[in-house]
């Protein structure tokens, strides 16, 4: 497990190759983020201004840098390639967001889906596909579907598949169940009802993790357990908040990240 010492304004920023610690700064409506004493990038926008303003995630993919913040109504994306900026509104009850190669994949709770009629339309698309650079929208998902999103916790992809992570409340008998996305076919298929409690999804090449607390499984197409991985429990309980991306998982505590690193083990 990797440690890194935390600064007053720092965030942990996943890759797929592996994440890194930032330090950020913001100034009016000017935000930077940097990587050691080099600024990675300084985004310029009105919601920074916001006294409500929070980042919540950062993600690097190849050269673009991707800001998933909230100004306290609603979500946006905020992307710096190259010296070009790019922002989205995402509107309410955004779960989780994704970037393979140009197009950031962006999926709703039922919150996001069913919620404020004040809320933006694309929200009740379910999943949308964003091209960075010109701003398409595509939704990805069908009626049928998207009656079966309810509660979504999260999602990952392993190149090939968009395994989505929701929760189904059947009265006393709710589980949890995964929806898998392939990006070839551009289909939803193999719905898997699991027989135990999911926190959040990971993947490492073509195979997929499952955490819960201090655990983390590997997991093959239908979710059945192929191996155990424990995370040290010291370390669990004195997280004050756990974030899960590609294929790390970052148990952070008042003073440091700790940072398991599947593509190491």
């Amino acid at each position: 497990m990797l440690k890194i010492k935390k600064q007053a304004q720092s965030i942990y920023a996943f890759k797929e190759t592996g994440g890194e610690v930032l330090n950020f700064q913001i100034e009016k409506d000017c935000l930077k983020l940097f990587s050691g004493e080099e600024i990675l990038c300084e985004i310029n926008d009105e919601i920074i201004s916001n006294r409500y303003f929070k980042i919540k995630e950062v993600k690097l993919s190849d050269e673009k840098v991707c800001i998933f913040c909230h100004d306290g109504v609603y979500n946006y994306l905020l992307i710096s390639c190259i010296g070009r900026h790019f922002k989205y509104t995402l509107g309410e009850g955004v779960a989780d967001f994704l970037v393979l190669n140009d197009e950031a994949y962006i999926i709703y709770s039922e919150e996001g889906m069913f919620g404020s009629e004040e809320n933006l339309p694309i929200a009740q698309l379910g999943l949308i596909k964003i091209d960075i650079f010109t701003g398409e929208i595509t939704a990805l998902l069908d009626d049928s579907i998207l009656e079966t999103l309810i509660d979504v916790h999260t999602m990952s992809c392993n190149n090939k598949t968009i395994r989505i992570l929701c929760y189904e409340d059947n009265g006393d008998d709710g589980n949890d169940f995964t929806l898998d996305y392939d990006l070839t076919s551009k289909k939803v298929r193999n719905k898997v009802v699991i027989n135990y409690t999911v926190d959040g999804l990971v993947s490492v090449g073509d195979n997929f993790y499952a955490c819960y607390r201090n655990r983390i499984y590997q997991v093959n197409e239908s979710m059945e357990i192929k191996e155990e991985i424990i995370i040290d429990k010291k370390v669990y309980d004195e997280a004050s908040s756990i974030s899960i991306g590609y294929s790390e998982v970052v148990l952070e505590s008042e003073n440091e990240f700790n940072i398991v690193q599947l593509l190491k083990l």
